[in-house]
This record gives structure tokens, sequence and C-alpha cells, in this order.
């Protein structure tokens, strides 16, 4: 997996630990962006806690279909990452996707 420089902007991804939401999140490694990267459990995350992304990458479980938790989510990873300037959902969790849509930058 080639990563490069870690750019300022980052891509929030809301995992169900699919084949699908894991080629997102390499695609988004791959092509040097900063992803953090959140799932219901440490099962879907556990991928991302590895020493040849964890610069790269914030993993955190939360429950994505609590708005609170999500806005949560984004304000952390603003803090750890950089802004958070995309959120992707490919398993559909958010119950709330406009409000998500709205913290992000």
């Amino acid at each position: 997996m080639h990563i490069a420089p870690t750019p300022t902007d980052t891509v929030l991804v809301v995992t169900d630990g699919t084949v699908r939401s894991t080629a997102i999140i390499d695609q988004l490694l791959h092509n040097g962006r900063s992803v953090a990267v959140t799932g219901r459990c440490t099962r879907d995350l556990v991928a991302y806690v590895d020493a040849r992304v964890h610069d790269h990458v914030w993993a955190v479980v939360s429950d994505p279909s609590d708005p609170d938790q999500i806005a949560t989510v984004i304000e952390r990873a603003t803090e750890s990452m950089g802004p958070v300037i995309m959120v992707i959902d490919p398993g559909g969790l958010l119950d709330d996707v406009h409000d998500a849509d709205r913290r992000v930058a």
C-alpha cells in the first residue's frame, strides 16, 4: 500500500466491515488522503490500527445511527487529523446524512 505525505483534509468513512468499505478506505489511503474511520464494532476497525497507516488513519467505534456521536467523531477527527471535508457511508448506516454533511468543511 502506497501512502503519500499526509494532506490537511480528512475523509470520514463510516464502515460496515464489507469488502466495499475496505476498498474505499484502501483507495483513499493509496491516494494519500487522511482517513477517519468509524464503525459499530472494533472488528471493522482492526485493519486500520496498523503501524503502516497509523499516521494517516484515525479509527474509533461509534454508533452511526446516533447523530450526536457522529458529530463528536467529526469534531475529534478534525482535531486529530485535519478538517473533515467529506463523509462516505457505503453501507447506509448514518441515520441523518444531512446533519453529518452540514458538519464537514
